[in-house]
């Protein structure tokens, strides 16, 4: 039977490193808010403010630098050095929505698997390791994981194209969903081992519940 110290120790150095991390979302969060709220301009002061966006999976050499692919709409700049970049000098409502939009499911996607990891130490030192309630834990956050992180490619690259076809007229709109497996190999692996480590904390603990029934 294991003590709380020993469950304790089986979460390091795993739970030290979520807990610097989180701390660290948790003030950038408060910061965000605070400048949202009493900065007297620029993008989120309640002004119009400057937004700028990238096509991801693009590059351009010296002689595209003009493009004729990539046009300005009014009120609008294009400055091409590899990757095309648009920006909005005074940009609009919706053009600000649609930068938070772009920038915000990875936020919510890490918020998200810091939490479930919160939740797996703090099961197993309750209940330890091997138990049903820790298997299940570790089988939601795979899950998390895999859609998650499809969920937030899928969001951040129509987000980054919508502002793109909004500020430029760019051919071929929304061609950047093509580039979404590219987003996918890590997590989608991380996601498949924590769902086969759930079935071995599964066995595990039909295996220790027939031990502790023949004791």
């Amino acid at each position: 039977m294991m003590t709380s110290s020993e469950r304790s120790g089986l979460t390091e150095p795993l739970e030290s490193v979520t807990r610097f991390f989180g701390v660290l979302m948790i003030l950038a969060a408060l910061v965000g808010v605070a400048f949202l709220v009493f900065s007297s301009g620029g993008t989120y002061g309640g002004l119009p403010g400057n937004v700028c966006v990238t096509q991801p999976g693009t590059e351009y050499n010296s002689s595209g630098w003009n493009t004729p692919f990539v046009t300005a709409r009014p009120g609008h700049s294009v400055s091409i050095i590899g990757s095309v970049s648009v920006c909005a000098d005074h940009a609009s409502l919706g053009e600000q929505a649609l930068g938070v939009v772009a920038a915000l499911p990875a936020v919510l996607f890490w918020g998200g698997v810091l939490f479930m990891l919160w939740r797996i130490m703090v099961t197993a030192r309750r209940n330890g390791p091997f138990t049903r309630r820790v298997a299940v834990a570790v089988r939601r956050l795979g899950w998390f994981i895999i859609i998650g992180s499809t969920a937030a490619a899928v969001v951040h690259l129509i987000a980054v194209d919508t502002l793109l076809t909004t500020m430029a007229t760019i051919t071929n709109p929304f061609p950047n969903l093509i580039l979404v497996p590219l987003h996918l190999p890590i997590p989608l692996l991380t996601g498949a081992a924590l769902l086969t480590f759930a079935r071995i904390v599964t066995a595990g603990a039909a295996m220790d519940a027939e031990i502790q029934a023949t004791i």
